[in-house]
């Protein structure tokens, strides 16, 4: 399995959790932070399907994007794996994403994981989906 794995992380969270507890109670922010890390993961894996494309020779590195992973909670802990699952076809990627002595790396394929930009994106749709879930809690 990937060891990459997505939390929430975006200015504002403690105060945005604290006031969704308090207007809606514990139900409401469990599913605002499940919604937060889908976005997060669907958007990681559009793009990793994207890059993929000009990779493709058999397709088994790309059906390993785990694309339906789900959110799994423990405790108060919650998180989603997202990339490539090394188990199941995704080896690959790792020479694609960090090269080899014969092969370029891919930048645009580790930056659809790690990259800045990518980091950005994901800190605006945790933020967009705990502030729809607030504005749905208000009546908005």
């Amino acid at each position: 399995m990937s060891k990459n794995k997505l939390s929430l992380d975006f200015p504002g969270l403690e105060e945005y959790a604290e006031k969704l507890d308090r207007l809606a109670g514990g139900e409401a922010l469990k599913e605002a932070v499940g919604e937060a890390l889908e976005k997060s993961r669907d958007f990681i894996n559009e793009q990793l399907h994207a890059e993929m494309k000009k990779h493709h020779r058999t397709g088994n590195t790309e059906k390993s994007i785990m694309d339906n992973v789900k959110v799994e909670w423990s405790g108060n802990e919650v998180e989603v794996k997202v990339g490539f699952d090394i188990a199941h076809g995704g080896l690959p990627s790792i020479f694609l994403m960090y090269g080899t002595p014969k092969a370029a790396k891919d930048q645009k394929l580790y930056n659809a994981i790690y990259g800045a930009a990518t980091k950005r994106k994901i800190k605006a749709l945790q933020d967009e989906a705990f502030q729809k879930a607030i504005d749905k809690v208000m009546g908005g």
